[in-house]
């Protein structure tokens, strides 16, 4: 099973370069798998891939 933005470990494609960050990575592997899906599945990965990185920055932030 594929983990998503939401949750679990990254799965991003080992194509992808790594950020050293797995909330990030999964983010990038997120919009890596909107190829080839319909373009009306691209909003909400677009905002759940939003979502994922405001909330890794406040967590830096502290």
């Amino acid at each position: 099973m594929e983990q998503t933005v939401d949750g679990g470990a990254p799965s991003a494609p080992e194509d992808l370069p790594s950020t050293g960050d797995a909330a990030v990575d999964e983010a990038v592997a997120t919009l890596d798998r909107l190829d080839g899906r319909p373009l009306r599945e691209h909003v909400a990965a677009f905002d759940a891939v939003h979502g994922a990185l405001q909330d890794r920055l406040a967590d830096a932030e502290g």
